[in-house]
């Protein structure tokens, strides 16, 4: 393709950079002068309004370091009428001062606590708060402005005399407002005479009253003042606290700078509107021509792409010369220079193929001999010795002089001849696959259903003769009324056809096949037909049933899987007309994996069958029977009247024995039932009678229906371990500290932690949340906790000077995990404890489950300085072998033994045997439950060495076990 080239006008860009650049030359330096010419405005501006404020602040730092030596010099006599008051003439006084400084309106005389000592003839100007702060003697304040009724407002001037009485001068603030009077102050311009405390006395212009607290410290600057952008400049006298605000509006500051850089950029934007018109003209004529050169070699491109998309091109040859003039496609299609010229005839003779170049150059002759047209079909070979197909036409013309001379087109069809040649090798290829094809193939005829043509596939697996098949028609290798279904499929327009469907077919000896056709529509000998490959999948159709079976079955008991069952009860009873309730047994088999792991898989297996079948032979006309991997049977009663029979029936099987290969074995199992409710899913009445069996193996009877109370109790479960959960995460448990007391010498050896869990509602007891721990598996992150606050408590106790170990009771659950010592060991270093500082107790339960894996971890417990103890002693499976081979360091007595003690001589027996039996094997005896002083002096005198119980101290939280600690060290 050929590509227009871009128009070049030099001069175009030659103007197109100048102005440009000129441009923005001209526009960085307007704006730069247009802004230095801004600043230097707003700087004269605001040396102007400094120059304001100063003027009117030295004017009146004058006047009141007057008033304030008149004051002064009047303090003497004040303090001296203050002390002895007939003695001295301070209203005359007054009356001087104020003669002589007219802006005071009165002064009034007040002692050092504000009470008037002399008050002038004016308004009483009141006592003024600033009388209650520390000025300095000799020192000018200012107090309240007073705007009085029938006279003037005046500020109070207050002066502190010598002997710590005050002078309160009323100034009238007229006297300020007639200071800014001779100040010059423009359109939008303002000044004030202010307070430091920001009370306004006096301005003029502008209201600038407000500006006095957020400008402190802040000497210039611009501020929003009524509805307008001010600058800002304070002065203060220096040593009085007054404040001078000079407010210059920036709007009139800057109103001559606007006008000025209006005109400039009226400027700039003539220039730019003219250079973009100049600009613009100029893209409108260099389009133009470009235009004109596009138009031209569009015409140009369109016969080169047409040439090139046909892969064809042209030539024209003078009869006289035997030159032929090529266009460049031309010369490419021959292996030459692809550019327009002349290339002699011979050329083109020689890169024909040697098989084609002698009849072409006769057929050439003999139409430039004859005048008629030329065409010819022919190889070429190329250069690099490819091969290509041509086909060249041309007719005799008259060129522009009257001369004879050929033109014509030469054409590349190498693509064509070779689909040519491809579709006749295919059709040969096809009849030889037709043929040798290992399935079996034929053509039927679409209006007659006749066979026209069938392989020797077909024949061999049949049966019939090739002529035999010609005879018949395809509805007789199809079964006996099937001639609808053939019919339909035939007549199906669709393509490609779909060969999902499986047909069965009939060989000649009657044997059934399961056959997937495979189909299409094909035109043969002139008729409509259709193509049809037979493959046969007898094979894979059973093996799809056999896994069909196998996915709804389970194959050790031939029986329905339990998802299958009840979706089949679902798919029974889901039309309006199922309303009748169907009922759901399950049947939960005991302890058959002990019988596993005692007799071995196959006698469980053998056992697991011969339940089976009895089940299925009481089970027949009631429902469907399922076996669950759980050694469970499920039986969906969805007919059936008697079935009270059913369940006797049921119950019956498990009193009768088995014989297997190992001997007679005895089967045991709970049955539990329930009836489907309203609206009730299988899947849910199936969960109800799992929970009625399991009702029934905990009240140990051979049945039970289910009732609502059921759900009921394992949602308040399920309820309670989601509660214990947010607990858990929210840290809502705490521990309580129950103080174990040495009886030797009476001190606090040991704090028991007791784990405690406060609701809305209380506390909850641990022994309905541990258990549920245990088997949630929060028992793990729940210990975790206890060991941290455990050791967090035992730090709090050392920290407040109280050496006393912390014992940690741990759950069998948790200490079987195999985790305790590791717990332990973290929170030591985690809190760097001393060795001792944690005990744990453990229950008999904990060490006998694995006593090899019990005797590993306390080694690591008391490698570790942790001391153990065994908690609840004689209340459990008691062994005597653990107390002598574990590392035990204390033995507690339960409570139950310890109650009344002193009065039950089989209990005293009980303390008195596991007091030997524990200092026997050196270890240390706690008592616990103690409640009365009773118990207490029996236990001391017949050698326990610590006890613990309310006698001693309830559990407590840890700050009240410091307080009473704190109260028995006292004691």
């Amino acid at each position: 393709m050929t590509v227009a080239p871009r128009t070049k006008t030099g001069s175009t860009r030659i103007v197109r950079w100048i102005g440009t650049v000129l441009g923005l030359a001209l526009s960085a330096g307007l704006i730069s002068t247009i802004l230095f010419d801004r600043s230097a405005r707003l700087q004269a501006a605001q040396t102007q309004s400094a120059a304001v404020a100063q003027g009117v602040d030295r004017v009146l730092r004058y006047e009141i370091r007057n008033l304030e030596r008149a004051l002064n010099g009047m303090a003497a006599e004040a303090d001296s009428y203050a002390a002895e008051p007939p003695l001295w003439d301070l209203p005359a006084t007054i009356r001087g001062v104020i003669s002589r400084n007219s802006e005071l309106q009165d002064i009034d005389l007040f002692d050092e606590d504000g009470h008037p000592l002399h008050r002038g003839v004016k308004t009483p100007t009141g006592f003024p708060s600033i009388l209650r702060s520390s000025l300095p003697p000799g020192q000018l304040g200012i107090g309240a402005l007073l705007n009085q009724a029938r006279s003037q407002p005046v500020v109070q001037l207050v002066l502190r005399t010598p002997q710590g009485n005050w002078l309160v001068a009323g100034l009238r603030t007229s006297e300020l407002r007639a200071m800014l009077e001779d100040v010059d102050v423009g359109r939008g311009d303002g000044i004030t005479i202010m307070t430091s405390a920001g009370v306004a006395l006096a301005h003029r212009g502008a209201n600038t009253e407000h500006l006095l607290h957020d400008a402190a410290g802040r000497p210039s600057q611009l501020h929003a003042i009524d509805n307008g952008t001010h600058l800002i400049n304070l002065a203060s006298s220096n040593g009085y606290p007054f404040v001078v605000v000079a407010a210059l509006s920036k709007k009139e500051a800057t109103k001559p700078w606007g006008n000025y850089t209006a005109f400039l950029i009226s400027l700039l934007l003539l220039y730019w509107v003219g250079m973009l018109y100049l600009m613009r003209r100029m893209a409108v004529s260099e389009a133009a021509r470009r235009d004109v050169h596009v138009a031209l070699q569009r015409h140009a491109d369109w016969l080169g792409k047409a040439q090139e998309a046909s892969r064809a091109g042209v030539w024209a040859m003078d009869i006289a010369s035997d030159q032929v003039q090529a266009s460049a496609h031309a010369a490419e299609l021959f292996g030459f220079p692809r550019k327009e010229g002349l290339i002699p005839l011979t050329d083109f003779f020689h890169r024909m193929h040697q098989d084609d170049r002698p009849w072409v150059e006769r057929t050439f002759a003999q139409a430039l001999e004859n005048g008629g047209p030329f065409r010819a079909e022919y190889r070429i070979v190329l250069p690099d010795g490819q091969q290509r197909w041509i086909i060249a036409r041309g007719a005799p013309v008259l060129d522009k002089e009257a001369q004879q001379c050929m033109t014509g087109t030469i054409v590349d069809i190498t693509e064509r001849r070779l689909q040519q040649n491809e579709l006749e090798r295919a059709e040969s290829q096809f009849r030889e696959l037709f043929e040798r094809n290992p399935l079996p193939f034929w053509v039927f005829d679409v209006q007659s259903l006749r066979f026209l043509a069938v392989n020797a596939a077909a024949v061999q697996r049949y049966g019939y003769t090739r002529a035999e098949f010609l005879e018949m028609t395809i509805l007789q290798i199809r079964p006996s009324g099937e001639a609808a279904a053939v019919q339909d499929s035939v007549d199906d327009p669709s393509e490609p056809r779909d060969a999902t469907p499986i047909w069965l077919h009939m060989t000649r000896d009657r044997r059934r096949i399961h056959v997937r056709v495979h189909s299409s529509s094909i035109r043969f000998n002139g008729r409509d037909a259709r193509l049809v490959l037979a493959e046969d999948v007898s094979e894979r159709v059973a093996y799809e049933a056999d896994l069909k079976w196998r996915a709804s079955h389970e194959e050790s008991t031939g029986l329905l899987h339990l998802r299958t069952l009840l979706e089949r009860v679902d798919a029974d009873h889901s039309g309006e007309d199922c309303s009748r309730p169907y009922a759901i047994i399950h049947i939960q088999l005991r302890d058959l994996e002990l019988m596993s792991s005692t007799f071995g898989r196959r006698t469980r297996d053998a056992l697991i069958h011969s339940v089976a079948r009895r089940l299925q032979q009481i089970s027949e006309g009631y429902g469907h029977l399922a076996y669950a991997p759980s050694d469970a049977f499920v039986l969906a009663v969805t007919q059936g009247e008697n079935w009270s029979d059913l369940v006797d029936a049921l119950v019956a099987t498990f009193t009768d024995s088995i014989e297997s290969d190992t001997g007679v074995h005895r089967m045991e199992g709970w049955i539990g039932i329930a009836f489907q409710q309203l609206n009730e899913r299988a899947e849910q009445v199936a969960g109800h009678a799992v929970l009625a069996a399991f009702e029934a193996r905990v009240q140990n009877l051979p049945t039970m229906h289910y009732s609502t109370r059921m759900t009921e109790r394992v949602a308040e479960r399920l309820d309670t371990v989601h509660r214990l959960r947010t607990a858990l995460a929210r840290e809502e448990f705490e521990l309580f500290f129950q103080p174990i007391k040495r009886i030797s010498d009476g001190n606090i050896i040991v704090a028991e932690a007791l784990l405690r869990w406060r609701t809305k509602d209380g506390y909850v007891s641990p022994a309905t949340f541990v258990p549920l721990c245990e088997e949630s598996g929060l028992i793990a992150p729940l210990g975790e906790w206890v060991v941290d606050a455990a050791a967090r408590a035992s730090r709090s106790l050392a920290s407040c000077g109280h050496d006393i170990a912390i014992a940690i009771n741990v759950s069998a659950v948790q200490f079987m995990a195999g985790a305790v010592s590791s717990m332990l060991r973290d929170a030591h270093k985690r809190y760097q404890l001393p060795r001792g500082a944690l005990h744990v107790e453990l229950t008999e339960s904990a060490m006998l489950q694995r006593p090899e894996m019990a005797q590993a971890t306390m080694e690591e417990l008391r490698k570790d300085g942790v001391c153990v103890s065994i908690d609840d002693f004689g209340t459990g499976f008691s062994s005597m072998s653990y107390l002598r081979d574990l590392p035990l360091d204390h033995l507690k007595i339960d409570r139950s033994f310890v109650q009344n003690v002193h009065n039950d001589p089989r209990n005293a027996s009980i303390c008195n045997a596991l007091v030997a039996l524990g200092h026997g094997l050196g270890l240390s005896i706690v008592a616990e439950g103690v409640e009365n002083v009773s118990e207490l002096e029996w236990l001391s005198t017949h050698g326990v060495d610590c006890v613990q119980g309310y006698y001693i101290a309830r559990p407590m939280p840890l700050e009240a076990l410091v307080a009473w600690l704190e109260t028995n060290a006292a004691a």
